[in-house]
């Protein structure tokens, strides 16, 4: 199956329980606590771009690495967690959020965040973009194109058929509004940077997750820039960040509520 065998030895190195015992000790807290417990306990877990991979192939990095996570992993592992009550079902999310219905294999693998992985977590419904909700009118559309007929990850040539939208609508609150909405970003929200649009094939530069503490919200992202692993940001801190961004200006912030699947289902 899916992941099985690799999954438990590199779980362990986070934690001696293997994950089937992690997932039953969890599983009558509701959907937010799992996110909260899941994502407090990758707390200070190491940076690393692309630390996943399919196990062999053109990437053989092992399809589940919690020794390392960077973003997107990192987001990935938490709705899988907080969406599981076996391995199986642990496996299965893992595997939707990064192929779809594809077969598994780096050229079907959800690269590219605009194009493909934000297109198909909304598609299965891990995702629900609530940016209009929490901005209100002074949310704005950010058009993201890919129009040639391949793209490249790691010098991997990939056919554009692979691609969930070619022309994709992004909706953001730009980075001058940010400050007055802060108060409005649900608990556990995904936050989603946005930079202006250039020759790169993305916009999406880094996701975290939205967490309350006494003294306010945080940031809960796995960054090279805050340490090189998973921590805690103030939120507002995070966002005043935006103007050191010289190079590649800042656009402004999406907002995504992570969903209950097994609540979906049984509706």
């Amino acid at each position: 199956m899916f992941l099985k065998g690799v999954l438990l030895i590199l779980f362990s190195i986070l934690n001696p329980e293997d994950l089937s015992t992690l997932i039953k000790q969890n599983v009558n807290l509701t959907f937010y606590e799992r996110i909260e417990i899941i994502s407090e306990r990758l707390l200070n877990t190491p940076y690393k771009e692309s630390s996943i991979g399919e196990g062999q192939g053109v990437d053989a990095d092992p399809p589940v690495n919690l020794t390392y996570v960077d973003c997107v992993s990192f987001i990935e592992y938490v709705i899988a967690f907080a969406n599981s009550l076996s391995i199986e079902e642990f496996e299965r999310h893992i595997r939707f959020m990064r192929y779809g219905d594809r077969e598994i294999s780096f050229e079907n693998r959800m690269h590219l965040p605009d194009n493909q992985w934000f297109p198909n977590m909304l598609k299965y419904g891990y995702i629900t973009d609530i940016t209009t909700e929490v901005g209100g009118s002074l949310a704005k559309d950010i058009k993201k194109s890919v129009n040639n007929k391949y793209f490249y990850i790691s010098g991997v040539k990939i056919p554009s058929d692979r691609l969930i939208m070619r022309v994709v609508t992004i909706k953001y609150i730009p980075v001058s509004d940010v400050l007055k909405v802060v108060n409005k970003i649900p608990e556990f929200s995904i936050i989603r940077i946005l930079r202006e649009d250039s020759f790169r094939p993305y916009v999406t530069t880094h996701l975290g997750i939205v967490v309350k503490k006494k003294n306010g919200l945080y940031f809960r992202h796995s960054s090279r820039h805050f340490g090189g692993k998973v921590v805690d940001t103030p939120l507002v801190t995070y966002f005043s960040t935006f103007e050191k961004y010289e190079n590649w200006k800042a656009l402004g912030i999406g907002v995504y509520r992570i969903n209950d699947i097994r609540k979906k289902d049984a509706e």
